[in-house]
């Protein structure tokens, strides 16, 4: 299974590569939205989990692009952000991401997720 990464902050990026690669997941990353999309249509994951909160072009850019996007339209789409609250969860959730995840992310959560969805 393809897990594509998309996040500005370098630790987050090596955090989230090393607990996936270590649970036999293959991870693709990008450092930002650009190369996240870029990834995406030539990769087409199986999986994209990507932060909300990327300068230039927002996690909801992102993920509208994607869904507007025939090849990339059905790929799930988890978001990653330090907001904790209700209204921006259910706004992404609205905006059709598949799933959210506050940070510092519980990895062994995102592990049962990704497990419970796959």
């Amino acid at each position: 299974m393809e897990i594509l990464v998309i996040d500005y902050d370098e630790y987050s990026l090596l955090l989230m590569y090393d607990f996936l690669t270590f649970n036999k997941f293959q991870v693709l990353m990008a450092n930002n939205a650009r190369s996240g999309l870029q990834i995406a249509r030539e990769q087409q994951p199986d999986l994209i989990i990507c932060e909300l909160n990327l300068p230039r072009l927002s996690g909801y850019e992102v993920l509208r692009i994607l869904r507007s996007e025939p090849s990339t339209a059905s790929i799930p789409f988890w978001f990653l952000s330090f907001e904790a609250d209700m209204a921006t969860r259910r706004r992404a959730l609205q905006q059709g991401a598949d799933g959210y995840f506050t940070k510092p992310v519980d990895l062994n959560e995102l592990l049962s997720a990704i497990r419970d969805r796959f």
